[in-house]
């Protein structure tokens, strides 16, 4: 995390298809400026953006991924690694969930939680007792890795108070909530628990209201953005269905050729809109849209 979780460098290296042996390769000298320009908006980028997928072919510095699709070929072309704790499956366990982020090695694991929407008979499980289920399995289990507790609005005083111990939190259940609304919410939780504590957006989207919001919160303190880090899956989602999203992330479509080893070629797209995404929320790129893009501050 850019607030104070620097991400691990994981070591670069081809695995032998015939045995657990890793390679090394030597990069041609052509790609140094291109790695050397990629690398340079990754640093000027105040924000983490995390692409949840599963496709291996591009190199990206943090990705998210379910623990149900965990696999290591994603940890190998990354440095940082979520692994999400599937909500749409109420019934993955707890301990599946923490053996994929073992398996892994990954950074963080997201804590189970079961909205309630996955208890419709009911108003769910509180997120305070969800997070004391997960962290009771949690101390049991191998793996160490740090606990990133979801949370689903509302983001009231009370809620965070049941956290003191926390510093690290993803705020989700907003998908399918407005633009304004989401700012909304997200700057409702930081007035309530601050800027001493980490914050994920899970899965609010890249509308153009919630990027102006993030970058107005780095103008005016670049050491406290509205969102320390989030994650998007456009960029693997819209290349699957054929489509590339504009500068305001209105998928557009694009007709991608088949065939073997296409998965290269889309590849190469998903890693270009996630840079797109970098891009927007960096100093340099001075778009009016985002001049322009207004958001109510109460819903």
């Amino acid at each position: 995390m850019h607030s104070g979780h620097p991400p691990t460098e994981r070591a670069s290296s081809l695995q032998n298809a015939s045995s657990d042996e890793q390679e090394s390769i030597e990069v041609p000298a052509r790609y140094a400026r291109e790695i050397r320009a990629r690398e340079q908006l990754h640093d000027r980028c105040p924000v983490d953006v995390y692409v949840a997928g599963i496709n291996n072919r591009y190199s990206w510095p943090y990705r998210l991924i379910a623990a149900n699709r965990a696999r290591p070929s994603i940890s190998d072309t990354s440095a940082t690694v979520i692994v999400d704790s599937v909500v749409n499956d109420p019934y993955y366990s707890v301990e599946d969930i923490l053996d994929a982020a073992h398996r892994l090695d990954a950074d963080y694991v997201v804590g189970k939680d079961w909205p309630k929407e996955a208890h419709p008979a009911d108003d769910g499980i509180h997120p305070a007792d969800a997070y004391d289920h997960f962290i009771s399995k949690y101390k049991r289990h191998p793996c160490d890795v740090e606990v990133i507790v979801p949370l689903i609005p509302p983001f009231d005083a009370q809620m965070i108070d049941h956290f003191s111990d926390v510093d690290y939190f993803a705020l989700g259940g907003m998908r399918d909530f407005s633009p304004e609304r989401q700012v909304t919410l997200i700057r409702q939780f930081r007035e309530n628990a601050g800027y001493d504590v980490d914050v994920h957006g899970l899965g609010v989207g890249t509308s153009v209201e919630l990027i102006a919001a993030i970058r107005e919160s780095i103008s005016e303190d670049p050491q406290r953005p509205l969102l320390d880090s989030f994650d998007i899956s456009t960029p693997e989602t819209a290349v699957c269905n054929n489509k590339i999203p504009t500068k305001r992330w209105q998928q557009q479509r694009v007709l991608l050729p088949t065939g073997d080893d296409s998965t290269t070629v889309r590849a190469g797209f998903s890693e270009a809109i996630a840079r797109m995404l970098e891009y927007e929320l960096t100093p340099e790129c001075d778009d009016e849209m985002f001049e322009t893009a207004g958001f109510a501050t109460l819903f």
